[in-house]
C-alpha cells in the first residue's frame, strides 16, 4: 500500500488566498484555521487512511446479533468524536466547534478520501443531527443532540423502499397515531447507508412514512425519528425498539458500510415520533438530501485526489526501460490531466461550500446537481486513469487504486441517481427559474474572462471558455421553446450532457481564478512556492485542452433534437 498523502498547499489556497475564509466572521484567523486543516489531516494519515484497505477486504458483517462494522473501525470512531472532529462545523451552543463552511468540508474531503467507509458512519450522523437542529422540537433534541454528539447515537436516512426506488412517493410505509405523539411504525427500506453496525450503542433512523390521511405521492409523505432502542426517562437505552437488519448488500465497493435492509415494526412494537410538520416529510427530509448530495460529489472529489496523489507518487517510483515512467510522455499526459482534472473538483466543491456563509443560496441550488454528478462521474474517469498508469499493479488489489473505482462509482447511483441531478438541474435550477440564476453565474464567468490579465495570459482558453457560454446560451434557447411546444423528450434526452457540458465550464471558471491569482503571485515567489505557482497556470491551460474541449462536440450533440428514440428489444 502505498503512504497516505494530501496537498495542504492546494487546499490552503483555495480556502486562504481565492475564497478568503478568513474574512468570515467566525472569530478566527488564517493560522487558526490552517492549524486545524494541519491537525486534522495528520489524524487522517495516521488513524483513518491505514484502515482503507483493511476493511475493505474484510467488510461489514451480518449476524444474529446485528451488524459488525470491521473491528478497526471501534478505536478510530472512538478518538474521531474525542479528539472532537465530529463537532468541527456544529454550532457553539450544542458543543461544536464553529468554523466556515468550507473549512468543514475540506477535512471531510479528507477523511472521504482516506476511507470513504468508514466517513459515512458519523457523516450521515451528522446529517440526522442538522434535520433534528432544523426542525425537531425542544423535547427530541433534548433527547437526541446530546448523545449524538458525543457519539453515543448514530445516525440514518431511510427513504428507499424495494417498489418505489428513486419514485420516493411510491413508498409503502406506514405511521399510525397511537397518542401522546407516538406513531406505530411498518414498512421495510432499503439501501440504507450505515444502516446498522455496533460503533454506536443506539441509531436514530429518520424514517419516511404515509400517515392515514397521507395522500398518494410525495405531498402525503411525513418524517418520523425512530431510534434503534427506545430511550428511557433518564437518556439510557432501553428496549429493541423493533428495528430490525435483515441482510447487508454484498456491494461492488464500500465494503466496510453495512448497507442494509431494514424491517420496522415486524412484530407490531416499532415506534416512532414526527419530526416537523406532518405532510412535511420530503421538505424535511431534504435537508439531509441536499447535504447528501453535495457530499456525493466531496465523495468524487476526495478520492479523485487522493488517486491522483498516490499515482503521483508512483510514476516517479516505478521504473521501466531504465528510467522512471514519469520520462514517458504519454505518462506526463495523462499526470498533468489528472492533476488539472482533481484540482479542478476541490475547487469546484469548495467555492460551493462557501457560498453557504456567503448565503447565495440559488447559486448553491444550482451548483448542486453539478457537484454531484460531474464529480462522480469525472472521478471514476479519474480513477480509471490512476489504475492505467499503475499497470498491472493497479488492476491487483496490492496499491489500493482499483478500490477507488469500486468505491467512487456508488456516488453516480445514489441520493438521485446523476440522470436525475440533470434534470433538476436543466428543468428546476434552469427553465423553471427561466435562466436567471445560471445567467447570474454567467455574468461571474465573463466578469473573470474579461479581465485584462486574463486576456493576455489565456487568450486561446479565454476564447474557448467564451464560446462555450455562447453556445450554452444558444442550447438553453432552444430548450426553452422546445419545453414550450411540449415536446419534453427532446430536452430530457440532453440533460445528462448538459449537465457536463456545463460542469466543463463552472470548472474551467475556477481554475481560471486559480491561475490568475497565481500568477499575479508570481513575481514575490522562489523555490517550492514558484513551482506551485507555475502549476496553477498549467492546471487551467490543461483543463481547457483536455477537457473543455469536449464542449466543441457536445455543444452541437446538444443543438441536435431529431435524436430517435424508439428502442425494441
Amino acid at each position: 500500500m502505498a503512504n497516505y498523502q494530501s496537498d495542504l498547499r492546494d487546499i490552503n489556497f483555495n480556502l486562504f488566498d481565492v475564497l478568503q475564509v478568513q474574512k468570515h466572521s467566525y472569530g478566527l484567523e488564517r493560522s487558526d484555521m490552517e492549524t486545524i486543516i494541519g491537525e486534522f489531516d495528520g489524524f487522517v494519515g495516521k488513524e483513518i487512511f491505514p484502515t482503507r484497505q483493511k476493511t475493505d477486504l474484510n467488510g461489514a458483517k451480518w449476524t444474529a446479533e446485528g451488524v459488525k462494522a470491521p473491528a478497526i473501525f471501534q478505536d478510530v470512531t472512538r478518538k474521531f468524536y474525542e479528539n472532537g472532529w465530529f463537532a468541527l462545523g456544529l454550532p457553539d451552543a450544542i458543543g461544536g466547534s464553529p468554523v466556515p463552511e468550507a473549512i468543514t468540508t475540506a477535512c471531510l474531503s479528507l477523511a472521504t478520501g482516506a476511507n470513504c467507509a468508514w466517513s459515512m458512519y458519523p457523516g450521515l450522523s451528522k446529517a440526522a443531527l442538522n434535520v433534528i437542529l432544523h426542525v425537531g422540537s425542544k423535547e427530541q433534541q433534548a433527547v437526541y443532540v446530546q448523545p449524538m454528539m458525543e457519539g453515543r447515537f448514530g445516525g440514518t436516512m431511510c427513504l428507499t423502499e424495494a417498489d418505489a426506488g428513486s419514485d420516493v412517493g411510491n413508498l409503502r410505509s406506514t405511521a399510525k397515531p397511537l397518542g401522546n405523539g407516538r406513531y406505530s411504525i411498518e414498512g421495510t427500506k432499503i439501501f440504507i447507508s450505515s444502516g446498522d453496525n455496533d460503533l454506536y450503542e443506539n441509531i436514530v433512523h429518520l424514517v419516511l412514512a404515509r400517515t392515514p390521511g397521507g395522500s398518494p405521492g410525495t405531498k402525503g409523505l411525513s418524517l418520523f425519528i425512530v431510534p434503534k432502542y427506545k430511550i428511557k426517562a433518564d437518556g439510557s437505552r432501553g428496549e429493541s425498539n423493533d428495528v430490525n437488519c435483515s441482510k447487508i448488500e454484498e456491494k461492488m465497493g464500500l465494503h466496510a458500510n453495512a448497507t442494509c435492509e431494514l424491517v420496522f415494526g415486524k412484530n407490531k412494537k416499532c415506534e416512532g415520533w414526527m419530526i416537523g410538520e406532518e405532510f412535511d416529510g420530503m421538505k424535511n427530509m431534504f435537508i439531509m438530501m441536499n447535504e447528501a448530495r453535495l457530499y456525493c460529489g466531496v465523495q468524487g472529489e476526495s478520492q479523485a485526489n487522493l488517486a491522483f496523489q498516490l499515482t503521483n507518487q508512483y510514476v516517479f517510483e516505478r521504473v521501466q526501460f531504465g528510467k522512471a515512467i514519469i520520462e514517458h510522455p504519454d505518462v506526463r499526459r495523462t499526470m498533468l490531466k489528472m492533476r488539472a482534472m482533481a484540482r479542478g473538483l476541490r475547487a469546484l466543491c469548495l467555492y460551493t461550500a462557501d457560498l453557504f456563509d456567503r448565503k447565495e443560496e440559488d447559486e448553491v441550488g444550482l451548483l448542486t446537481p453539478i457537484c454531484k454528478a460531474y464529480a462522480s462521474d469525472e472521478a471514476m474517469r479519474l480513477s480509471s486513469d490512476a489504475v492505467q498508469s499503475h499497470g498491472g499493479y493497479g488492476f491487483c488489489t496490492e496499491y489500493g487504486i482499483e478500490q477507488f473505482m469500486r468505491d467512487i462509482k456508488i456516488a453516480a447511483i445514489y441520493e438521485g441517481t446523476n440522470a436525475i441531478q440533470a434534470i433538476d438541474f436543466v428543468m428546476r435550477k434552469i427553465l423553471k427559474d427561466n435562466g436567471k440564476t445560471f445567467g447570474n453565474l454567467g455574468k461571474k464567468i465573463m466578469a473573470a474572462m474579461q479581465k485584462p490579465e486574463a486576456q493576455k495570459l489565456f487568450p486561446a482558453e479565454v476564447q474557448m471558455l467564451g464560446l462555450s457560454l455562447q453556445k450554452a446560451q444558444e442550447i438553453l434557447g432552444n430548450f426553452g421553446k422546445l419545453a414550450m411546444a411540449g415536446k419534453m423528450d427532446a430536452v430530457l434526452l440532453h440533460c445528462s450532457d448538459f449537465l457536463k457540458y456545463s460542469g466543463h465550464v463552472v470548472t474551467a471558471w475556477r481554475l481560471l481564478e486559480h491561475a490568475l491569482l497565481a500568477d499575479s503571485k508570481k513575481a514575490s515567489a522562489s523555490g517550492e512556492e514558484k513551482a506551485f505557482i507555475e502549476t496553477k497556470v498549467q492546471d487551467f491551460r490543461i483543463f481547457c485542452q483536455f477537457f473543455l474541449t469536449e464542449n466543441i462536440g457536445l455543444g452541437k450533440l446538444l443543438l441536435n433534437t431529431d435524436i430517435d428514440l424508439s428502442y425494441k428489444a
